[in-house]
């Protein structure tokens, strides 16, 4: 499953082979069924599944008119980074950096489909709720610091001459390794990928020219501080040098603010020197890998406990409300009975005092004829 591939030691992980313990990225371990994964600064390894992963988790929790990954919720952040490392294997030691490239992976893809959606207008949305992006569109509207923000991004996107890069969505470290992997030695590797991303192919020549003016002062930087190095090497070869990767941090002007260099990106954190140790491979121990399962089957075995737990009190719920249905049923029939019978007794009631009246009105009848015929006696009784 997805590439087999050992970041470089400075992604805090040993070369694949290095040691028996050291897990092979991008491969799923066979007693968990998850994917192995590792940091590589603000991106992973391997990067396609990872970034599958991350896109369909924003798709199915973005369910209210954030401006940005920091405005969601702190708490929702981290569950959905909980549910990330559940469903990945990594490294304890790794989860701090594993948290920053998520920051800034999810960052990033929210940032980007905020972006296509103001430029592509209140009726142009497939990923959420119309409702959900007209209210974006007020915030937008009716926030001044974004307006203001917006404005003067414009500015410095009119004053650029040309695209920043041309490497597409591959980041630079994908860049090295895919072109590493066509035989470019690895000291000319950073070079090789930098004219890749920062260059294209001249109309009617095949030669390349450089996507803007920075781009092509950091180039003839390069070229002459390489020149100067090479002639360092053949007037005294036992003289200690800069390498191709030093040299290129001191063409772009060295790191900025945020620990990047002009045409490495968020690659260059990985050229700072860093306290490590002298062979630079950092062992993972067997005891670690075996803790570490254990962690994860632990966890396993907690979420399994809990969906057992809410399975029983589904099916005792379930099984309460047939009993309280059958119960209502029940007594439902109880008053259908009950009513019967005093319906049946009304009735009897008054059939017995109808035939009482009806008696009542056939003897008065008689008794008014016995008086009728003693009167006609007297009548014929003679004087």
């Amino acid at each position: 499953m997805g590439q087999q591939y050992t970041p470089s030691p400075q992604s805090h992980v040993g070369e694949e082979g290095s040691s028996s313990n050291t897990p092979i990225w991008g491969t799923t371990d066979p007693e968990t069924g998850l994917l192995w994964i590792c940091p590589d600064n603000e991106y992973f390894v391997p990067r396609d599944p990872v970034m599958d992963f991350i896109s369909d988790q924003l798709f199915r929790n973005y369910n209210e008119a954030w401006t940005s990954w920091t405005a969601i919720p702190t708490e929702n952040r981290n569950a959905w980074f909980d549910e990330f490392m559940r469903k990945h294997m990594s490294l304890p030691e790794h989860r701090a950096a594993l948290r920053k490239a998520y920051n800034a992976r999810a960052a990033r893809w929210l940032s980007q489909k905020l972006y296509n959606l103001r430029h592509g207008g209140r009726g142009r949305r497939d990923w959420l709720p119309q409702d959900t992006a007209n209210q974006l569109f007020d915030n937008w509207a009716t926030n001044e610091k974004f307006q203001e923000k917006s404005v003067k991004n414009k500015q410095n996107r009119a004053k650029m001459e040309g695209p920043s890069y041309v490497g597409g969505s591959i980041p630079m470290t994908e860049w090295k390794r895919k072109l590493a992997e066509t035989g470019v030695p690895p000291e000319s590797v950073g070079w090789a990928a930098f004219e890749r991303t920062h260059s294209r192919q001249s109309e009617g020549s095949d030669e390349r020219e450089w996507i803007n003016s920075r781009a092509h002062t950091v180039a003839e930087n390069y070229t002459k501080l390489s020149q100067e190095r090479d002639s360092q090497r053949e007037t005294d070869p036992s003289s200690s040098v800069c390498d191709n990767d030093s040299l290129f941090i001191q063409a772009a002007g060295g790191f900025d603010k945020k620990g990047r260099v002009f045409g490495y990106g968020a690659a260059a954190s990985r050229l700072k020197p860093t306290k490590r140790s002298s062979s630079g491979i950092e062992d993972v121990s067997a005891d670690k890998m075996k803790k570490m399962k254990a962690l994860t089957a632990q966890m396993t075995q907690e979420q399994e406990r809990m969906l057992e737990e809410q399975e029983k009190m589904r099916q005792m719920m379930i099984q309460e409300r047939e009993m309280m249905e059958e119960r209502m049923a029940k007594e439902r029939e109880m008053m259908e009975e009950r009513m019967r019978r005093m319906q049946e007794e009304m009735m009897r009631q008054m059939q017995i005092q109808l035939k009482s009246l009806m008696n009542k009105g056939s003897g008065s009848a008689l008794g008014d004829d016995d008086h009728a015929g003693d009167d006609d006696d007297d009548h014929n009784a003679p004087v």
